[in-house]
């Protein structure tokens, strides 16, 4: 019989009685040179998406993602095949290169994850990305209602050089957090709520969705930011 561990950490509860699992991981050596990364990653948007040997953390390859202005030109890779996930929560993490972020006043996403809220009629989307003078954001955003809401911190995304992105998604307990280069960015760490919404057909909480994907890359949500170059390595996802 496996034993539960409760650990108490401010408000949050933590329930540990599973085997660490690792459900993916890829550091694109095994890709061909030149093409979008193989299955099981699909590609989405009208941004490039290529594997090439220009920058890498570990071994030779990564994966390069070339932006434009707008939605429509992203450029992300995504797995959908290891959800859903026991208890709609896990961990990720990766390394990241990003040549220069977007410009102050321009919205954009690298990280996130989306499905259908149980026991509602709408989809929900969390993200990590950012938008003032290149500070890190949480955002959520919701598909059926609406919503648009956000909670910032005083953290910049690092540039030119490689760094590490950690990250938990714990649907069930709407909790999100991210970790930079092994720090906790605090202040985007959200449990229920973030700082304020756009629209409030969801009376400002951040209800999180059973989770059906995770995407990586780049997106600019308006136009004017001019093309984003960024570099993704080493990712692993798993229970833990």
């Amino acid at each position: 019989m496996k034993s539960c561990i409760l650990i108490i950490i401010s408000v949050f509860v933590v329930c540990s009685c599973a085997k660490d699992t690792i459900l993916f991981e890829d550091n694109f050596e095994g890709h061909t040179l030149g093409n979008i990364p193989n299955k099981p990653w699909k590609k989405s948007g009208a941004g490039i998406v290529v594997i090439d040997t220009l920058k890498s953390f570990s071994g030779n390859k990564s994966v390069h993602f070339i932006s434009g202005e707008g939605y429509k030109n992203r450029a992300f890779i995504g797995l959908d095949h290891i959800f859903p996930i026991v208890k709609n929560c896990y961990f990720g993490t990766m390394k990241m290169y990003v040549e220069e972020a977007s410009p102050n006043g321009v919205h954009w996403t690298m990280l996130q994850s989306s499905g259908k809220v149980r026991s509602q009629n709408f989809s929900a989307e969390i993200r990590y990305g950012g938008q003032h003078q290149k500070h890190l954001m949480a955002n959520y955003d919701t598909q059926g209602l609406k919503s648009d809401c956000w909670k910032h911190s005083q953290v910049k995304i690092p540039e030119k050089k490689w760094f590490t992105l950690k990250w938990m998604f714990d649907g069930d307990r709407n909790t999100m957090k991210l970790w930079l280069d092994g720090t906790i960015v605090e202040a985007i760490t959200v449990k229920d709520y973030g700082e304020g919404c756009a629209f409030d057909e969801v009376n400002n909480k951040w209800i999180f969705p059973v989770f059906e994907n995770v995407l990586m890359g780049w997106v600019d949500y308006q136009t004017g930011g001019g093309t984003r170059n960024v570099w993704i390595d080493d990712v692993v996802i798993t229970t833990k």
